[in-house]
C-alpha cells in the first residue's frame, strides 16, 4: 500500500485526488462500454439516433481509449522522472515546497495551463501547515482556486 506522502507529486498535485491514479474515469467509461454492448446501442444508434450521432463509430473508438486512460504508478514512483522531479531529486527536496524558488518556477508555470495555480496553492499550503496536515485535511487543489465546484477540484 502506498502511503498518503507518497501520493504527493513533487510538484504540489497529489496523485490521490487524481482520476489517472484513482482510474476513476477510466472506469465509468469502461462501465459505460459493457452497458453499451448490453444493450447493443450501435443499433439504436444506428436506427434511432443518426442524425444525432453520425459517427457513433467515432465516439465508440474514443470511449475505449479514456477506458485505458490512468497511472499505473504515482508520480513519485515513475521510472522516468519529470522535469519538476528531476530538479527536486537533484536537489534532495521531497517536493518543491522546501525549495524557496517554487512561487516563480518555470517549470511549474508550464503546468498553469491545465491546473491553474494549484501547484503553487497546494505547495504554500504544505509550508504552511506541514505536509501531514495538508494531506489529513483533505483540501487539496487540482484544477486551481478560481475553478467552480469543490475548492477547485
Amino acid at each position: 500500500m502506498t502511503r498518503d506522502e507518497d501520493l504527493l507529486a513533487y510538484c504540489g498535485l497529489y496523485c490521490g485526488d487524481c482520476a489517472g491514479h484513482t482510474g476513476a474515469i477510466a472506469d465509468a467509461a469502461q462501465a459505460l462500454v459493457v452497458e453499451i454492448e448490453r444493450y447493443r446501442f450501435d443499433r439504436s444508434a444506428k436506427a434511432l439516433f443518426s442524425e444525432q450521432l453520425p459517427d457513433y463509430e467515432r465516439f465508440s473508438r474514443e470511449l475505449r481509449f479514456v477506458c485505458g486512460l490512468g497511472c499505473e504508478t504515482a508520480c513519485r514512483a515513475r521510472k522516468e522522472p519529470c522535469e519538476i522531479a528531476a530538479c527536486c531529486l537533484s536537489r534532495g527536496y521531497h517536493a518543491c515546497y522546501e525549495c524557496d524558488a517554487f512561487e516563480h518556477c518555470d517549470k511549474l508555470s508550464n503546468l498553469e495551463g491545465l491546473h491553474g495555480d494549484s501547484c503553487v496553492s497546494n505547495l504554500r499550503a504544505i509550508r504552511e501547515m506541514g505536509l501531514e496536515d495538508w494531506i489529513a485535511r483533505g483540501k487539496r487543489l487540482w484544477f486551481g482556486s478560481d475553478v467552480d465546484g469543490e475548492e477547485g477540484r
